[in-house]
Formats: C-alpha cells, sequence, structure tokens
C-alpha cells in the first residue's frame, strides 16, 4: 500500500469518527422546545417531513441527522398518525421512540369509565412516571386548559377512558394529550350535531354525561337517567344528583349522607340550579351518548333499589312511595 493510499484511508477514518462523535453528540443533548408544541402527524406523512417540522417547532436541533438516524434504526418507516405534544427535554432517540411507537414504550395504564382527575392521576402515578401531584396541577392550571382549548375549571371529563402506552419522562401536557386526543376522537360530528340540535355546548354534554356516569350502575338505565336530568332541565328543577354533591373530595366511598347533600360547593346540584360548572369524572361513549340521546319519558325522579337498579317516577308522590318501599 503506497503513501498515498494510506493517507486516504486516514483521512476517510477521521471523518468516519468525526461523523461518529457528530452523531453520537446529537443522540445524548436534550433539546427543549421554548414552548409547549402540538404535532398532528397525518397517516402517510413521510419521516422528513416530520423531521423538518420537528426542527422548525425547536423540539429537535438536526433535521437531517435526525432522519439518517431513524432510517439507520429502521423507525422511519413505523410512524404513527396521531396528536403529539412535547415539552420539556427530550433527546432524540426519545423522540423517536415518542412519534415511532416501537418497543421501548414500557407504561401501560387503564383508566376505567368513571375515574375522576384524581384517580386518572393516581393511576399514572403508580408508573413512576410522574407525581399525582404533578398531574393535578396541571390539569387545574389554566394554561393546560388554554392549550387544549378546554372551556371547563380542569381538564376533568376531558381524559378519556381508555388504556394507553406512556414512555419514560413524558410530562403532565404530553400525557393528558393522549387521552384528550381519544377524547375528541370518541366526541364524532354526529354528537357535536346532536349537542347543537339540544343547545348544548361541548362541556355541558360531557358535563351531563359524567353525572349519567357516577348514577348508572346499570348501563341501560343510562338514558333513563339522562332522561330525567333533560327533564328537570327543562322545567327549571334542581338536578339533585347525590354524586355532585360529593365531587371534590378526595378518597370519598362509602354512602352519601344528608349532612353530604348541604356541601355548598359549586358543583352540589341539591344547592344550585342547572349543571355544575364542569365534568364530575371522566364519562366513556355509552354515557355520552346517553347525555345526547335520552329517553323520551316523563320521569322526574329515580331512587335506588339496593340492586344496582334504580326505580323512575313521574311523580313526588310516586316516588316517595318508591323510597319508603326501598328503605325497608
Amino acid at each position: 500500500m503506497n503513501r498515498r493510499m494510506r493517507g486516504v484511508i486516514l483521512v476517510l477514518l477521521c471523518l468516519g469518527a468525526l461523523a461518529f462523535i457528530h452523531v453520537w453528540s446529537f443522540l445524548r443533548t436534550p433539546v427543549a422546545p421554548p414552548k409547549p408544541v402540538t404535532m398532528n402527524i397525518e397517516q402517510g406523512q413521510s419521516a422528513w417531513e416530520i423531521s423538518r417540522a420537528l426542527h422548525s417547532r425547536g423540539v429537535v436541533s438536526r433535521p437531517l441527522t435526525f432522519i439518517a438516524v431513524a432510517v439507520l434504526t429502521g423507525k422511519a418507516r413505523r410512524l404513527q398518525a396521531g396528536l403529539y405534544v412535547f415539552e420539556g427535554n427530550h433527546a432524540p432517540m426519545e423522540v423517536m421512540d415518542i412519534l415511532f411507537r416501537g418497543r421501548t414504550l414500557r407504561y401501560k395504564v387503564t383508566i376505567p369509565e368513571g375515574f375522576t382527575l384524581f384517580q386518572v392521576a393516581q393511576a399514572v402515578a403508580k408508573t413512576g412516571i410522574i407525581s399525582r401531584e404533578a398531574i393535578i396541577e396541571s390539569a387545574f392550571d389554566p394554561a393546560t386548559r388554554e392549550f387544549f382549548q378546554v372551556d371547563a375549571p380542569s381538564m376533568e371529563g376531558f381524559l378519556f377512558p381508555d388504556t394507553y402506552f406512556f414512555a419514560p419522562n413524558m410530562t403532565p401536557l404530553e400525557i393528558m394529550a393522549r387521552m384528550v386526543g381519544r377524547h375528541r376522537k370518541a366526541f364524532t360530528r354526529e354528537m357535536e350535531e346532536q349537542a347543537k340540535r339540544l343547545g348544548m355546548s361541548a362541556t355541558e354534554v360531557i358535563t351531563l354525561a359524567s353525572m349519567i356516569e357516577k348514577e348508572a350502575v346499570a348501563p341501560q338505565e343510562k338514558v333513563l337517567i339522562s332522561s330525567v336530568f333533560h327533564n328537570r332541565l327543562r322545567k327549571g328543577m334542581r338536578l339533585q344528583s347525590d354524586p355532585t354533591a360529593v365531587y371534590g373530595i378526595e378518597g370519598f366511598s362509602g354512602r352519601i349522607s344528608p349532612d353530604d347533600l348541604q356541601r355548598d360547593t359549586p358543583y352540589n346540584t341539591y344547592r344550585h340550579h342547572g349543571l355544575p360548572p364542569g365534568p364530575i369524572c371522566n364519562p366513556g361513549t355509552d354515557s355520552i351518548r346517553a347525555a345526547l340521546w335520552p329517553a323520551r319519558t316523563s320521569y322526574l325522579y329515580f331512587v335506588a333499589r339496593g340492586d344496582g337498579t334504580h326505580a323512575f317516577s313521574s311523580s313526588l308522590q310516586d316516588h316517595n312511595r318508591s323510597i319508603s318501599h326501598h328503605l325497608r
């Protein structure tokens, strides 16, 4: 091997080493966007388009290196459509894990229908990703509600019940973005149109659905319970829903007492007319549909029978008889 060939090889080795250092430094250096950003990745969008968008929003510093690593690791062809939120420090490999949703997703969290915001925060905190307090604080932060364009006192009601997979180091905003995205997908155009026909805002629908979710045990009764609330609203009667009286009491369980029904909170529908100022839990699709399409009845009252079902009445006299019968 002559001197010239050895020189060429040496130059190539140096260039390779520099390229390796460049990529290694890129992969290990976290980047934080100047403010929380959303990215809606559409089906079929190319990895290069995504890389450029990430760079323009301040999520990655070197789009060419990012796409090169994505191609080399095989993740460039595994992106999934959806709404993503980026906030705080993320190394490029973390960004890839979030976007391409590969095998690195570790934490499975199931949110049952009817869970409150506080229960959602507790379920997520059990994974060790983030503290319960951080999620609750963010959910009540006006900036969070503004970010997601939610017209309610908190994110309560908009954290859709489902099973989720979360990556390490995700922020409260990123976690809630997954749930809000599912909620918006579940709240269909048909539902939006029905809400308009009823003269209700989306928040009012979810608030009513959350009350139905908390009141109903037997799924088939949801439309009947909805009819009671709709009938009472039309007549200007207080809704007198027991779960609204104890909303906000963390860890509440057991029977609701007469003293509970007198608690003076904005949510207590025994003390205030109309719907509460916001949802009291996170309802599922069946409860949302029941809120929008109630059964046609003349019912104004219902009382629990003690077996998971309710007795429905159209008059106070019949209701009082039902109470006497089922309290024996």
